[in-house]
């Protein structure tokens, strides 16, 4: 009984999770403070190098594809960073030790891996690996920085400060689930109907 209650939901949470939309997918042009986190690769804990990041990350979004921008902290240790398609260097800061980085991701609800190379001269430590980027899943519900809304087809204005609504859900979320507690219902009146058979 208990192992079927189990299977139920699991099913259920399976089903809720594949009804979810994509972050990125439902993300309105504008610009987003998103936070993230880096991992180990293929792994849900922090990578050390979690630490040579600022957070959160700024994410301009246009016509579906998400510009993020990351600060580097510890700038000099870090002579490689690489995620998929390159970076680009927007801005450095010497004297801070940091630099400010940019790349484009189509999908933020997937990890980013990135290549890195970490010199530290002074303790002849030389080391290279791979991280994941891990962006919010909530990302498509942060508050927007900017937001661009076109007011005719020759003049536009920019609101600060505008807020991005949840995002809808998928249409056919309702009836995965309808049809998963559905599931449940028959299961569990089989399994009480099938021991009542079984105890005359």
């Amino acid at each position: 009984m208990k192992k079927i209650m189990m299977l139920v939901m699991l099913v259920s949470m399976v089903i809720f999770n594949l009804a979810l939309p994509h972050a990125s997918a439902q993300m309105a042009d504008g610009t987003y403070s998103v936070k993230y986190q880096v991992n180990k690769p293929d792994s849900s804990s922090a990578s050390i190098a979690n630490d040579y990041f600022v957070k959160p990350a700024k994410v301009t979004v246009k016509d579906g594809t998400a510009t993020v921008q990351i600060t580097l902290k510890n700038s000099a240790w870090i002579t490689k960073f690489q995620p998929p398609g390159g970076a680009a260097v927007v801005s450095e800061d010497k004297a801070a030790d940091t630099r400010v980085v940019q790349f484009t991701v189509k999908d933020l609800s997937k990890p980013v891996v990135t290549s890195m190379k970490i010199d530290i001269d002074d303790i002849n430590y030389h080391h290279e690996y791979s991280v994941s980027l891990v962006f919010d899943e909530a990302v498509s519900g942060s508050s927007a920085v900017t937001a661009t809304t076109a007011t005719n087809n020759t003049k536009t204005s920019t609101a600060s400060e505008s807020q991005v609504s949840n995002p809808q859900t998928s249409d056919a979320m309702p009836y995965l689930l309808l049809v998963a507690f559905a599931g449940s219902a028959f299961l569990l009146y089989r399994t009480k109907y099938k021991t009542k058979m079984e105890g005359q």
